[in-house]
């Protein structure tokens, strides 16, 4: 009984205190005018239905969230000021929905809970990464060290840091308050089923693991080496698709620069240094040796050349022009005569060997270039084959009874170039497995090359490999299997990729472990989720009615910008783009990355105004309207803008420029 009264007592007591800071603060700074609390005049962020949000409601809520401690460029990445504008919006437009169903928040009520909680509520977004919430208020700010309300301690944080009075500061709350009871009226409405229960509970609990590889197309089409007599069978059957081809890159085939078509050999040095060079020289002479006493240059670049890109298929550069390959192998290149190896040619890339296939110029006649363009199409349409004929190859193996293991030596020995069956020394006797190791590991690897790897654990709504597809194909397969029928029955495609899997563990829901804590659990989560994007849809529901009737007004402030001297300055968001002086609005808040560009030969000097430094980038926040000088020293000036007749030669001259600098930065 004592304990009810003392708690009473301290209650009446907190309300006192907070009653006699309302008046405390309206007769010392004077309401809502007070200087050093709000923005004054006509200034505003945003007006809903009328009522105005001001730069300080604005300022006090990015405050609270402490989004101010974020570096700059987090804050800009982020959209902080989007996710606080919004919050603010839609507070308003809750709090008025709470308002017509007949809610009702006093300014006791939310100074009791400021006393007795320490917490102030924010609203942010509903489309932002970050929820609204009650913030928590370091006690200190409001309490004395015997942990008792402090009047004075109050008046400071609430003027000093937040810069409100008391007045603006109870309102907001009462604002946050009357959204938060609307947003717990719609929470309040959701439900959760026992079988969405368990459907959920199903989805957590069932879990799958397997060994799986991947057949890519690539590995097969960069190792084919069509003849002339394959290219044109696959013609006669495909003549629509190479016509459509040759008509969409006909220019590519007239009117050429000398081109030559060369395969090479790259040796590079294993580090730096002059024994470094001689043993890569030395490497690319045995090679050049092995060449000349006969061996196939394919094969010997697929398995030594040091180029990635081109030594699957066989060092093959294609047709180039010069300029594209290091000026010491042009040089070579352009000068040796078809079918003709070169010495070893040093370039900064390493030691060549060059063998050239064949040149031209000019126009290249009709049939040729089909050749050509049918070979680009031919490796596709016979690389997805044989990448589906593998993956069908080797599901059977499985089927037949080939553990995952040894498929995966297989496929190690069959990418590398070896026997797909193990080595043997003698009749019956099969080579130990370190020489098998041995021996494979020899052998170059390919990264796309298929392998057999093993996923983790995953659950229904998992992506348990990875890749540019979608693995839910897959995924829903694996469920639909038991380890008593642990293969597909076909490989699955995702994307152009070919996969095959062997399920090796399978974790399922059961009802036997679906009691007590287990279901409260998941129905806690179920129901918090569901209740978060019900919120989630009733606030952009309300948005979208009042934008559409024209209640939302966000203010715009312009960002004027002059440009000294020879050079450009250009924003993100989009909206500044000139070479000399331009103006653009942006919403209330926004932080505008602004970004210089010097013309050629010029220097930038610094910022002024609303930027400062000489950093190539500044952010300037779009609280009020600002300015900004960008000053550049030398170089030659940009294309002249200032004809407004003139837009396409504008046009084009700009593009002429953006090709000139991309070429430069290349």
């Amino acid at each position: 009984m004592f304990e009810k009264i003392a708690n009473r007592f301290q209650t009446f007591v907190l309300v006192m205190l907070v009653s006699l800071l309302c008046a405390v603060f309206v007769l010392q700074f004077g309401g809502p005018q007070a200087e050093g609390c709000t923005t004054g005049g006509s200034s505003y962020a945003a007006k809903v239905d009328g009522e105005t949000i001001s730069p300080g409601d604005f300022r006090a809520s990015y405050l609270l969230g402490r989004f101010d401690e974020y570096p700059p460029e987090e804050q800009r990445r982020r959209q902080l000021w989007a996710a606080v504008l919004d919050g603010l919006i839609e507070r308003n437009l809750l709090a008025e929905a709470a308002k017509e169903l007949g809610y009702e928040v006093t300014s006791d009520e939310v100074w009791k809970r400021f006393g007795e909680e320490a917490t102030i509520r924010i609203s942010l977004g509903v489309d932002s990464e970050i929820g609204s919430g009650a913030v928590r208020i370091p006690e200190s700010y409001i309490r004395d060290e015997d942990g008792r309300f402090d009047l004075e301690r109050t008046k400071r944080y609430i003027q000093n840091y937040l810069r409100r009075d008391v007045g603006e500061f109870a309102e907001a709350q009462i604002l946050e308050e009357l959204a938060e009871r609307m947003r717990e009226t719609v929470r309040s409405s959701v439900s959760v089923s026992e079988r969405e229960v368990w459907e959920a509970y199903v989805r957590e609990k069932d879990q799958a693991r397997t060994d799986y590889a991947q057949f890519n197309p690539a590995f097969y089409r960069e190792s084919l080496e069509p003849t002339e007599a394959d290219l044109r069978a696959w013609i006669a059957e495909n003549e629509e698709a190479v016509q459509e081809q040759y008509v969409a890159n006909r220019h590519r085939y007239t009117d050429l620069d000398e081109q030559v078509r060369s395969r090479h050999i790259l040796v590079r040095p294993a580090g730096e240094g002059d024994d470094a060079d001689a043993e890569a020289r030395a490497k690319a002479e045995d090679l050049l040796r092995q060449l000349r006493a006969g061996a196939e240059f394919a094969a010997l670049a697929r398995e030594h050349s040091q180029d990635t890109a081109t030594a699957p298929r066989g060092g093959d550069l294609g047709y180039r022009p010069r300029g594209r390959s290091p000026a010491a192998y042009d040089e070579v290149a352009f000068d040796l005569a078809p079918n003709t190896l070169s010495d070893v040619v040093e370039t900064p890339l390493g030691f060549h060997i060059i063998e050239v296939l064949g040149k031209r110029e000019g126009d290249v006649p009709e049939d040729e270039a089909k050749l050509e363009l049918a070979e680009d199409l031919y490796r596709e349409d016979v690389g997805v084959t044989r990448a589906r004929e593998a993956a069908a190859e080797a599901l059977e193996l499985l089927r037949g009874g080939m553990s995952a293991e040894d498929l995966g030596n297989r496929l190690s020995r069959q990418a590398r170039g070896l026997s797909p069956e193990p080595p043997v020394v003698a009749e019956g006797e099969e080579i130990s497995p370190e020489e098998t190791e041995e021996l494979v590991e020899e052998a170059p690897n390919n990264p796309l090359a298929p392998k057999v790897e093993e996923t983790s654990l995953f659950g229904r709504g998992d992506s348990p490999i990875r890749g540019p597809f979608d693995a839910s194909p897959l995924v829903r397969d694996v469920f639909e299997h038991d380890l008593e029928n642990a293969l597909p029955e076909e490989p699955i495609q995702l994307g152009n990729v070919f996969v095959i899997y062997q399920l090796k563990e399978r974790q399922e829901a059961t009802e036997e472990d679906f009691e007590g804590d287990v279901a409260e659990r998941i129905r806690g989560g179920l129901l918090a989720s569901k209740q978060r994007e019900a919120v989630a849809t009733y606030v952009r529901e309300l948005r979208e009615a009042a934008e559409r009737d024209g209640r939302i007004r966000i203010r715009t402030n312009e960002l004027e910008v002059a440009v000294e001297g020879n050079g450009e300055v250009l924003s993100d968001p989009e909206g500044i783009e000139c070479g000399s002086d331009c103006t653009a609005a942006f919403p209330f808040g926004t932080m505008v990355q602004l970004r210089v560009r010097p013309s050629n030969g010029a220097d930038f000097v610094g910022w002024s105004g609303a930027c400062t430094g000489t950093d190539d980038t500044c952010l300037v926040e779009m609280t009020e309207a600002n300015e900004v000088s960008a000053r550049f020293r030398g170089g030659s000036a940009p294309a002249s803008s200032d004809d407004e007749g003139d837009d396409d030669e504008e046009e084009e001259e700009d593009e002429e420029e953006s090709s000139s600098d991309e070429e430069a930065e290349g």
